[in-house]
């Protein structure tokens, strides 16, 4: 398979380095199976004969010009910007037309299309993602909804595919994104290429999330998520919270679903989960006082809530403690 990873200048090296890593890893153990597919051919593209890498180091790329055979597959390394502002000004910038141009003319001739991370917004620009299910860093969110709102935004999810086009989240999501490519074509080497790199069964970016930052650029959802901070071990309303903000409840509901996709409870529940994962794995609090913590009467309110939310165990939450 012809697989063109494509980047611009500010690629971020762990993200280009981590689908690298997972076809070169895939295509050295094609030997252990008995039926293995063909290998993945992998070149770096860009306009030119070089990009430098948002940490200023020179990466060698193949000129898209030089391309003579089509792509099978192309993939879009995220760039290493990590506020929406000036990352929407490098997107949009005319100095990577060729590529949001290149993105349009591959959808258009049904090659299969993959971004992690900032990656995601190339897509977005040239219209690829547009009324399909689609995935992005989850602290880029509300800005990513805000400007590409025909896409059916799902930043809680690792990956997500739709419609022949592949999207990620996080940064370490180029390798989860990069073992779905080989998955298409192998299952059994996608796991064991999985297994090789150590790489977890990640399906969701919701633990990872940290609320205050989903908030920011939202001066109402900014003082709402203090706002529960601040009575996070009551039981409260949320017509309580929204009238001494100062905004009706349907105001607050109408911007928190606009922003982040999902209502004023549901992200009460994210801060309170959030609050509650970090006692139980940095505490000796037993789960009913961790559950008292967060405005919940007894525990099993709090085990269903991280069920529904993380699809996880309380036990589960503790158990992942920091190795390190």
């Amino acid at each position: 398979m012809e697989v063109g990873i494509f980047v611009v200048d500010g690629v971020g090296e762990l993200g280009l380095g981590a689908l690298l890593g997972v076809f070169s890893t895939a295509n050295a153990l094609r030997g252990e199976l008995e039926h293995p597919p063909a290998a993945w051919k992998v070149r770096t593209v860009s306009s030119g004969p070089t990009v430098r890498s948002g940490s200023g180091n020179l990466v060698p790329t193949t000129p898209l010009s030089e391309i003579s055979e089509p792509f099978d597959a192309v993939a879009v390394a995220a760039v290493n910007v990590l506020e929406p502002g000036p990352l929407v000004e490098l997107v949009s910038a005319p100095g990577n037309a060729w590529l949001v141009d290149h993105i349009r003319g591959a959808r258009a001739r049904g090659v299969h299309l993959s971004a992690a991370c900032t990656g995601t917004f190339f897509l977005a620009e040239a219209g690829a993602l547009e009324g399909i299910s689609a995935t992005t860093s989850w602290w880029l969110g509300a800005s990513f909804r805000k400007r590409y709102p025909g896409v059916d935004l799902d930043e809680r999810s690792i990956v997500c595919h739709d419609d022949g086009v592949t999207t990620a989240g996080a940064s370490l999501s180029h390798m989860d994104m990069a073992l779905s490519l080989v998955y298409r074509t192998s299952p059994e080497l996608a796991e064991r290429t999985r297994r090789y790199l150590a790489v977890d069964d990640r399906t969701s970016q919701a633990p990872y999330a940290i609320p205050e930052v989903v908030a920011r650029g939202n001066p109402l959802i900014v003082g709402y998520e203090r706002w529960v901070r601040e009575h996070i071990s009551e039981q409260f309303l949320i017509s309580t919270a929204a009238r001494e903000l100062g905004v009706t409840e349907r105001s607050l509901q109408r911007a928190t679903r606009s922003a982040l996709g999902m209502s004023p409870k549901d992200f009460a529940d994210d801060i309170r989960l959030d609050r509650a994962g970090r006692l139980l794995r940095t505490t000796g609090l037993t789960v009913e006082a961790v559950a008292r913590e967060v405005g919940y009467v007894n525990a099993s309110a709090l085990r269903a809530l991280a069920r529904r939310r993380r699809g996880l165990s309380l036990a589960e939450i503790r158990a992942h403690r920091i190795p390190w």
